[in-house]
């Protein structure tokens, strides 16, 4: 299936969550690249990605940019498995789970986002584990080796995604010819404390460049 969607020029997105899983998606991409006609490579392929990739052989991390495979994963899954992963993985692969640091180090780009409505639609969660690895209590770490920066953390929130979607020439940067979808957030996500990311709030939502969501009046 996904040699006939390649040789048709379709982008593809596969839902992996395991590790073997994760194996079997990139083992079809690499059939798909390859296949006589096919119009996807690393260097001019179509973006293929794997939605989740939470949990990955750390021989698989290198493959994912050799095939030029974006991993658009949540990070806020991590303060709801936090609590059972490891258990059932066993920390050998439980090291590998959630591995956004390790991702970037091999060169792979990342896409964030929220998962909603499985998860809240709040992408400050994400955010806010992105950048600890910690439960919202701050009371436990998971592999803390594999948290990333705000900038980093906020790249794939915005421009990681779209690229993800062929849109990095008018979507997710702020800059003149750009769509203007923007936030407005009531701090500085860069300088507050980390557990102060957790109630971020929005006061204003711009899409194109036109107010869509107010900041409350005060009589609200």
């Amino acid at each position: 299936m996904a040699i006939e969607r390649a040789k048709a020029g379709f982008q593809m997105g596969f839902h992996a969550i395991g590790d073997k899983a994760n194996a079997m998606a990139l083992n079809a991409f690499a059939a798909a690249e390859h296949a006589p006609g096919s119009v996807g490579t690393a260097k001019n392929g179509p973006r293929n990605r794997i939605e989740h990739a939470q949990v990955v052989d750390a021989a698989d991390i290198p493959r994912f940019k050799a095939l030029g495979v974006i991993a658009s994963m949540q990070p806020c899954h991590l303060l709801t498995d936090m609590n059972w992963a490891e258990a059932r993985l066993g920390p050998k692969r439980a090291a590998y789970s959630y591995a956004w640091k390790a991702f970037l180090n091999a060169g792979v780009p990342l896409a964030f986002g929220t998962d909603y409505p499985v998860e809240s639609i709040s992408p400050f969660r994400g955010l806010y584990a992105a950048v600890t690895r910690m439960n919202e209590k701050g009371t436990q770490t998971y592999f803390p080796e594999n948290k990333i920066t705000r900038g980093q953390a906020l790249y794939a929130y915005t421009q990681g995604s779209a690229y993800a979607e062929f849109a990095e020439s008018h979507k997710g940067k702020l800059q003149p010819g750009y769509d203007a979808d923007f936030t407005i957030v009531d701090r500085d996500l860069y300088k507050v404390g980390a557990p102060a990311l957790l109630y971020t709030e929005v006061v204003g939502t711009f899409v194109g460049g036109r107010e869509v969501f107010p900041a409350p009046t005060a009589d609200q």
